[in-house]
């Protein structure tokens, strides 16, 4: 027997059709079907057939139905429809279902060996589908299980899609992509593919109008731009890039991943030359490539145990080079710097690297490294990828990294064993001991060639003095070979020279001992200036540096740092990276800044250290003039300097907290302030506030209280963007302690009016009018007019919640009077919005909405987000007023994908339970109760109490309307009591917002 809902419900019996009723009946079965093999209760099922409009006798009709069911299906074998304690089962093999048997055939075509492979099954699960699911028939829970397996086939499209591409046969797609972009003509995904299949086919212009038409329609609905991956696509279809044209099978049935619209990062580091030895250690990372039985393999971490600079991380590379074919989807890589005890890679900035390299934009980086490591496991399912996690100190550096699907594989190296990897995420341990002396040898023969046979009771003892790691190995290498005329057993006598006058071996025989005499062997061989260069470049805080900013560390002519640092490369004592950027390890980094220590007084360390931090500080705030200029004349190319400031946005972070910490006080505050404007608006929020956080400390720490004020002023508003509300007042107020000692009015007022907004948030409106009162004051003092609009608005708003709308309109109209002879266009239509909504006003809806319209162009063209956020959303509040809330809706959702890639906890709740209103307006309750449901989640973790009783009201509302007036009553209590706990009226049909932050 056989059943499909997919399409109209249907069963079959021998291929012959079995009669199931009328409709009702017809949804008992769809629902059995769909949970086949799990008993659905009495009251699920007359919630799911009847929808909220279940007659007094539903239970008695449910039996009935159920009783003809049994009958229509008697004489199928296995199939029976029985009653268990926890309801009603239908017991039914799986794959007799077309739902099941879809689910099964496409998790089979994901895990599939062979692309070929997975066209098949991908083909033969789409087959099944034979309409919409459940069609005829239709209640509130079919409809939303309907929109839900709908979305799964659009996934199985696109997955197809992305397979026959790689196969080459883009032909084929061409007439069911048309279809598609129709349908959902917003999804950028799928517009990468039709782009590339119209390049392959050899319809170029018509892939660049693919691309224009999805920009016009994101820009249109979404207020966005394409993601970074299209964009990367169309740009290589303009060129004609050679990587796009099809792949070609090889035989084996794998073809080669082709370009497309998911990025592919390939993050690792280049391979070792003259890698040596570990054989068993690389057979036993091979036997992880193995997948264990199973459809969903669990996650696979392998860790590598070892002494520093025993070859960890070579061996990681260099197995991660050798097996990167099996992983199409990408590799990731970071430097923990687990051991470094000054700057250690934070576990959110790891992340945040991790997810830009998996193509998601700055802005919709989460803030919190918890919700981080969410998006970043979100965005590796599905995904086979290498994660290369190198020099991790703990678990609990680690843990956040590790993606939570087990199509991934991740390799993680440390100095320590990490039980906890073991323990709790059954890490594979393989410890690299020191090479074996053969390995030593065969190591030394391919950097120094014959001599290591010529002499081999030197080259022995040359390995020992090593102490067989590959490190000094190389080190000591590069050395003989730059000293080629001199016999091994010479240098050998040398190296023990310099072990004892540096007197660095200890009583335990610590291998890392011995490193670093070779190091010293090898740094008293370097020309003074570059061993200069090395000491100095130890004291850098970033993990790499650009020549530029070594230059300015070292205090030497640009080339001649160039120079300089190729000397040392040469030397295998620093890593030239991309770009210009030089790097070294760990050991060598903690070896140079003991020499400086030592060699270079505190004067000349403190020197070149002030220069280090006047080229970043120089740097930071040209690339500021140039994407902030004070006037339209500004030079500079912007692309170019907002470059700079990703580039070097580690070693800015940096700087900052090591300036805090080690007394570059002025520095660190500068920078900090220089940067505040570009890391608030370009996130992730969490690294402004590391940053401005850096600054309120050096500021504490010279007793600058002018400069702690404006710092704890920027990290209140860090904090409040990051919904920490309770911490952005704390923080506000502590700035306003500091303005009382270093009186600064305009500043004051600012504080004071952002803690009046906080005090909103919070239901504190007595307090929050105070707040705004106050800084009116301040702008009237200081003849601030738009300071003083602004503050009318905000007490206006305040009096409006607590329902006095003739003062409100009193102060809305002043503000309004102010904005117009200011000609703020912006201001003046969010002011008639407010207007337009007070009851019994006389200001035209028709006008603000106009006006609103006006304002939103402007604002995109200015490219403000925030700012657009607003417009958006008081347009929408103006258009449901006026009765079209299609178009509310669309405004608000508009809105919704801007909070949310700002940052905007606070109005992101607020958006969320408009839409739920403008939803509930327009007769869609069951979404309308989705809206109200995910704002109430977040309004509670933010503390705002208001948009808490809004969303508890709207719920109630919401629930009512779909016939569950039971589950109404709790969220209808909650409300009524919040609102009257606040002393406001309960919420108006779209409520008044707050003035943009």
């Amino acid at each position: 027997m056989r059943f499909g809902v997919l399409g109209v419900v249907e069963a079959w019996i021998g291929g012959r059709s079995v009669e199931l009723g009328h409709a009702r009946q017809r949804c008992v079965l769809g629902v059995l079907l769909v949970e086949a093999g799990r008993p659905v209760t009495v009251d699920q099922l007359i919630d799911r057939v009847w929808g909220g409009s279940a007659p007094q006798r539903a239970a008695g009709a449910l039996y009935s139905y159920l009783s003809r069911l049994r009958g229509a299906i008697a004489g199928a074998d296995g199939v029976e429809v029985r009653r268990e304690p926890g309801g009603y089962l239908l017991t039914v093999d799986p794959h007799a279902v077309d739902l099941h048997e879809f689910r099964d055939l496409s998790a089979l075509a994901r895990a599939a060996e062979s692309d070929r492979a997975a066209a098949d099954l991908f083909g033969r699960a789409l087959e099944l589908w034979r309409g919409e699911p459940f069609a005829g028939l239709d209640t509130p829970w079919l409809g939303a299980t309907r929109r839900t397996l709908l979305g799964e086939r659009f996934a199985a499209e696109l997955d197809r899609n992305d397979v026959l591409l790689r196969l080459g046969r883009h032909a084929e797609l061409l007439p069911a992509l048309s279809a598609a972009i129709a349908e959902h003509p917003l999804d950028e995904r799928l517009a990468g593919q039709a782009m590339l299949t119209l390049y392959r086919c050899g319809r170029q212009a018509d892939a660049d109008e693919q691309y224009r038409r999805i920009r016009r329609a994101l820009a249109d609905e979404l207020g966005s731009d394409p993601g970074a991956a299209l964009r990367r696509l169309h740009e290589q279809i303009l060129a004609a890039d050679p990587a796009l044209d099809a792949a070609v099978a090889e035989p084996g049935g794998v073809v080669a991943a082709a370009a497309g619209t998911t990025p592919v990062p390939m993050q690792l580091p280049a391979d070792v030359r003259a890698f040596t030895g570990r054989t068993e250690e690389i057979a036993a990372l091979d036997r992880l490539l193995v997948a264990p039985g199973g459809a969903e393999p669990p996650l696979t971490v392998a860790l590598l145990s070892g002494t520093a600079g025993v070859g960890k991380s070579a061996l990681a590379v260099r197995w991660a080079q050798r097996v990167r074919d099996a992983f199409p989807d990408g590799q990731l890589y970071v430097n923990l710097r687990g051991y470094d005890t000054e700057q250690p890679v934070a576990v959110a900035d790891a992340l945040a690297g991790f997810l830009t390299a998996l193509g998601v934009r700055g802005p919709e980086i989460p803030p919190g490294t918890d919700e981080r490591a969410a998006r970043y496991r979100s965005e590796l399912t599905g995904r086979r990828m290498l994660v290369l996690l190198d020099n991790a100190s703990s678990v609990e550096q680690v843990r956040p990294l590790l993606p939570g699907t087990g199509s991934c594989l991740v390799l993680v190296t440390s100095r320590d064993s990490l039980p906890g990897m073991v323990a709790v995420h059954g890490a594979e341990r393989v410890n690299l001991d020191l090479l074996p002396l053969p390995d030593a040898l065969g190591l030394l023969r391919k950097l120094i060639g014959a001599r290591v046979d010529a002499e081999p009771a030197a080259a022995r003892a040359l390995a020992a003095a090593c102490a067989r790691l590959p490190l000094a190995l190389r080190i000591a290498a590069e050395l003989a070979a730059e000293r080629a005329d001199v016999p091994l057993a010479e240098l050998v006598a040398e190296l023990g020279d310099h072990r004892v006058r540096l007197d660095l071996l200890d009583a335990g025989g610590d291998p890392r001992a011995e490193v670093r005499a070779v190091f010293s062997w090898s740094y008293q061989n370097l020309p003074e200036a570059a061993a200069r260069v090395f000491r100095l470049l130890g004291l850098h805080p970033g993990e790499t540096a650009h020549v530029d900013a070594i230059a300015a560390l070292t205090g030497v002519p640009a080339g001649e740092a160039r120079r300089l640092l190729g000397v040392l490369t040469r030397a295998s004592l620093v890593q030239a990276g991309r770009g210009g950027r030089y790097g070294m390890h760990d050991l060598l980094r903690v070896y140079a800044a003991e020499l400086a220590t030592g060699h270079d007084g505190e004067t000349d360390r403190r020197a070149a250290l002030t220069r280090l931090f006047d080229h970043y500080l120089t740097g930071a705030v040209a690339a500021m003039a140039t994407l902030y200029p004070a006037d339209a004349a500004a030079p500079g190319d912007p692309e170019a300097a907002r470059a700079w400031i990703e580039a070097e946005r580690p070693n800015l972070a940096a700087i900052c907290t090591y300036g805090a910490a080690h007394g570059f006080h002025r520095h660190t505050i500068a920078l900090a302030e220089t940067l505040f404007r570009y890391l608030d608006a370009a996130g992730p929020v969490a690294e402004a506030a590391t940053v401005t956080a850096s600054a309120v400390s050096a500021a504490r720490a010279i007793g600058d209280h002018g400069a702690q004020a404006r710092a704890l002023s920027h990290l209140g508003r860090l904090h409040r963007r990051q919904g920490r509300l309770h911490d952005a007042a704390a923080t506000y107020r502590q700035a306003l302690s500091r303005y009382a000692e270093v009186p600064d009015p305009a500043a004051e007022a600012l504080v004071l009016r952002n803690l009046g907004s906080v005090d909103w948030r919070l239901g504190d409106y007595r307090q929050a009018a105070d707040h705004y009162r106050r800084a009116w004051t301040l702008y009237e003092q200081l003849g601030d007019q738009a300071g003083q609009a602004d503050a009318l608005v905000r007490l206006g708003l305040v009096d409006a919640r607590l329902g006095d709308h003739p003062q409100a309109v009193r102060r809305f109209e002043a503000a309004l009077e102010l904005y117009a002879t200011l000609g703020d266009r912006f201001s003046e239509a969010y002011v008639l919005s407010l207007l337009a909504r007070q009851p019994h006003h006389p200001a035209g809806l028709d006008r603000a909405a106009a006006h609103l319209e006006q304002s939103l162009g402007a604002v995109r063209r200015t490219g403000d987000r925030t700012a657009e956020a607003y417009a958006l959303t008081d347009l929408a509040a103006v258009q449901a007023r006026q009765g079209r809330l299609s178009e509310a809706a669309g405004q608000l959702r508009r809105a919704l994908v801007l909070h949310r890639r700002i940052g905007d906890r606070a109005s992101e709740a607020e958006a969320l339970n408009d839409l739920g209103q403008v939803l509930r307006a327009a007769g869609d309750a069951v979404e309308a109760r989705t809206q109200h449901g995910q704002a109430l989640e977040l309004a509670e973790e933010i503390g705002d109490r208001y948009e808490t009783a809004r969303a508890h009201h709207g719920l109630a509302a919401a629930l009512h309307d779909t016939g569950d007036p039971a589950a109404a009553q709790p969220h209808h209590d909650r409300a009524r009591q919040l609102f009257a706990d606040l002393r406001v009226p309960a919420a108006p049909p779209v409520e008044q917002r707050q003035v943009r932050a």
